[in-house]
């Protein structure tokens, strides 16, 4: 898998990492003593909600040295660059998250009140395909854009705001890094691989219905709920799913809950 000087000669890749090189930042950004205006009822709910993102981050750690190898099997070195950064990246947002736990003085739920979340990550890396993987990771970061949005809307003068947006920012770029592998692979796919990427956005969006059950009380307290969650979710997937012309699936935002 490895070469001793390989080609790099996509420009859109190479641009990407070094965007991602330039826009690197730490905690020190961050104003962690903003934690006026979040109630101890808040800071708890905060503990729990954030809970199934603290874990993605590592998750997305593990996924990343994983996929590496397949990505770097095909011979195509350029993505391999970009999901190095994105590792750091991962590793920043965990480390903070990590912080935030201590600023805050609350916990995060244990594991097995989340067993969706190990479902979820197990189903990203089922196949063992890069293709389906970044496809996957594509829906986590939307996932995570969708949450970091939240929390930057609901506490925008706040540690927890400040922190989301900041992060919202390597988000964006992860899904700059997706729209591009996949714009690149899909169209060596056949329509059941194709159709194989949509039973995975179902299967998650699946957990991700039964994970919302299990916040609801936290995400109450914080005038959310998972019914609005996913259905901002679902609009933002379906969106990727009409831009990478994948055939589109016949469900709406308002039979998610049928899913």
């Amino acid at each position: 898998m490895i070469h001793v000087d390989p080609d790099l000669t996509d420009e859109d890749f190479l641009k990407l990492f070094e965007k991602g090189i330039k826009a690197q930042w730490d905690s020190e950004q961050i104003d962690w003593g903003a934690v006026e205006g979040i109630s101890e009822i808040q800071k708890q709910a905060l503990g729990q909600v954030i809970t199934p993102v603290y874990l993605g981050e590592q998750t997305a750690m593990l996924g990343i040295s994983q996929v590496l190898p397949m990505v770097l099997t095909t011979g195509y070195a350029e993505p391999a660059l970009y999901l190095s950064s994105m590792g750091l990246d991962e590793a920043r947002h965990f480390r903070n998250l990590n912080h935030l736990y201590r600023v805050l003085k609350v916990d995060p739920l244990p594991s097995r009140r989340l067993p969706e979340m190990w479902r979820y990550h197990a189903r990203l890396l089922h196949k063992r395909d890069p293709v389906q993987w970044v496809f996957g990771i594509l829906i986590s970061d939307l996932f995570a854009k969708t949450f970091y949005g939240g929390f930057a809307d609901r506490f925008p003068d706040t540690v927890v705001g400040r922190l989301s947006r900041r992060t919202l920012q390597d988000e964006a770029r992860h899904q700059a890094f997706s729209d591009r592998y996949l714009n690149r692979m899909l169209p060596t796919m056949d329509a059941n691989a194709r159709r194989e990427l949509l039973v995975l956005r179902d299967d998650l969006f699946r957990i991700m219905e039964r994970l919302g059950e299990r916040l609801r009380g936290s995400m109450e307290v914080l005038d959310w709920s998972p019914e609005e969650f996913l259905a901002e979710l679902w609009r933002d997937t379906e969106r990727w799913v009409n831009k990478l012309g994948i055939v589109p699936h016949p469900h709406s935002a308002d039979d998610i809950a049928a899913l």
